[in-house]
């Protein structure tokens, strides 16, 4: 049969949710470790044609009449995007393995062992994990693996780890059965969010806790001779109690036995992406290498980000993890922290040699790092409320220095998010006709502050900042009236702010507010 002929079909396991508001469409299917996709909605249309089996040629046309288009030219815009759907068996050829419907291994009820099934937690095409009880009533999760290629190895692996860890940093083993495509495992059930989830709901001290913690348990797993292997937030499950646990070790291994390498992605150490980019086999995988990947986790865990930008082509993202330093905190909006920044820098180091000699190492110099104090943001409640339109400022302001009110107004509301001051920023951009004020001249202390901080967002160095902050104070001197943006007290008063958050710093006349 030629490619031509092939009957394809768009999966019924796969599900689609609309965008609101967009002409876009996920896709996703059910059991699939592939993330979901974004289509658009013209691709969508043309997949429903799937719904029935129907070849590449049958599809097109259909749809080409229904739209009234082009069948060479749909086929052509259509065509990328229906071979990577195929790749992922989002459609797939009619009769064949990858076109079976997915069905669970358990059901709610059944013995697995020791334990009896309660509920469902991910069923995929090579794995199951459920929630199940003992007869004693203590909670486990019931994992299956059953994939006949890979699933041996990544039980023997499981079972070696999880014996010599014993329930330290990881969930405990209850029992288990091998089988021909895997196994099935019974384990403690571990009470838990992933750590990236964890640190949307503390604050910067919350998430210094729990990266901390994560340090600890990765200290007590490398002490016990193992090697997680597969080192990401969603493997790291912390407690109501912020304790740590560490789970799914298909891939873990040992310094005499090394694990097979993962995927890839923000976690991969740059020996293994220079070996990607090559084409040659990755390195084995050592503590030094793992260390790397515990401390991306914990950067991103501070800052909610990757420490390189990686969205980009494969092969520049690889350049980018093998050359490229992680960006400094203030990069991508978050706190600096100079003293932690620096233990991370070392950790993330692309050459190994420059990391720390052990994790236990890093976590020390975590937990030493210094917190130095942010000075206390100033009181901004009688400022604002000086600017309302009942006040003397609306009664004598011309529309020149309504520019300059507006300006700051509007920058308060940014760098604070206070609604007052947004609500005073619509009022006078209003009145002077959102005109904004004059910039600084080039050589005036406000422009230099704010060549500095443009300095520290780049860098991470601190010698900008404070020379930002100095300016800051010294412009908080020079009065409070008239209000004026580009000198005076209301100018510190915003860079003050602005010191604080410096990857939104603006200087008066640039567009963007």
């Amino acid at each position: 049969m030629t490619a031509t002929e092939v009957r394809y079909l768009l999966h019924p396991d796969v599900e689609t949710v609309p965008l609101a508001d967009q002409d876009e469409v996920l896709v996703a299917r059910r059991g699939s470790r592939v993330p979901p996709q974004l289509v658009s909605g013209d691709a969508m249309a043309l997949l429903n044609r799937f719904r029935e089996p129907s070849t590449l040629v049958e599809a097109v046309l259909a749809y080409s009449a229904d739209v009234g288009a082009d069948p060479m030219a749909t086929l052509d815009e259509a065509f990328g995007v229906l071979v990577a759907l195929t790749r992922t068996d989002v459609l797939v050829a009619d009769g064949t393995a990858p076109a079976q419907t997915l069905e669970d291994r358990h059901r709610v009820g059944e013995a697995v062992g020791p334990a009896t099934i309660t509920g469902r937690i991910r069923v995929l095409r090579d794995s199951e994990i459920w929630r199940g009880v003992l007869a004693d009533g203590a909670r486990v999760v019931v994992k299956v693996v059953d994939d006949p290629v890979h699933g041996p190895g990544l039980v023997s692996r499981e079972l070696a780890a999880l014996n010599r860890l014993d329930g330290h940093a990881a969930p405990r083993l209850v029992w288990h059965h091998r089988t021909a495509t895997g196994g099935t495992l019974v384990l403690d059930e571990v009470d838990g969010d992933p750590a990236d989830l964890a640190t949307l709901v503390v604050d910067a001290d919350g998430r210094r806790r729990i990266a901390s913690a994560v340090l600890d348990a990765y200290v007590d797993l490398h002490g016990r001779g193992v090697l997680h292997g597969d080192v990401h937030p969603g493997n790291v499950l912390v407690g109501p109690d912020g304790a740590v646990t560490l789970v799914d070790f298909g891939l873990a291994g040992s310094a005499s036995a090394p694990p097979p390498r993962a995927g890839g992605g923000e976690y991969l150490d740059p020996a293994a992406a220079a070996a990607l980019r090559a084409g040659t086999p990755p390195p084995a995988l050592d503590a030094t290498a793992e260390q790397y990947a515990v401390a991306a986790v914990v950067y991103r865990l501070l800052t909610g980000e990757a420490p390189h930008d990686l969205a980009c082509e494969r092969d520049e993202a690889l350049r980018r993890i093998v050359q490229e330093r992680p960006r400094p905190f203030v990069t991508v909006g978050a706190t600096p922290w100079p003293a932690g920044e620096r233990v991370l820098r070392r950790a993330l180091s692309a050459d190994p040699g420059r990391r720390y000699r052990s994790v236990r190492a890093l976590r020390d110099a975590f937990v030493g790092a210094a917190v130095v104090p942010s000075p206390n943001p100033p009181d901004l409640g009688d400022v604002l409320a000086a600017l309302d339109v009942t006040g003397s400022v609306w009664a004598t302001a011309d529309d020149a220095r309504a520019t300059h009110v507006a300006w700051f107004a509007a920058r308060v509301a940014t760098l604070t998010g206070d609604p007052l001051a947004h609500d005073l920023a619509l009022v006078w951009a209003s009145r002077c006709g959102h005109v904004s004020p004059p910039a600084p001249h080039p050589h005036s202390p406000l422009a230099r502050a704010h060549r500095a901080l443009a300095t520290y967002a780049r860098t991470g160095r601190p010698a900008p900042l404070r020379v930002a902050r100095d300016i800051a104070v010294r412009l908080s001197t020079g009065g409070a009236e008239p209000v004026d943006v580009l000198t005076g007290g209301w100018a510190g008063l915003l860079l003050a702010l602005e010191c604080d958050r410096p990857a939104l710093a603006l200087a008066p006349g640039t567009a963007g507010e």
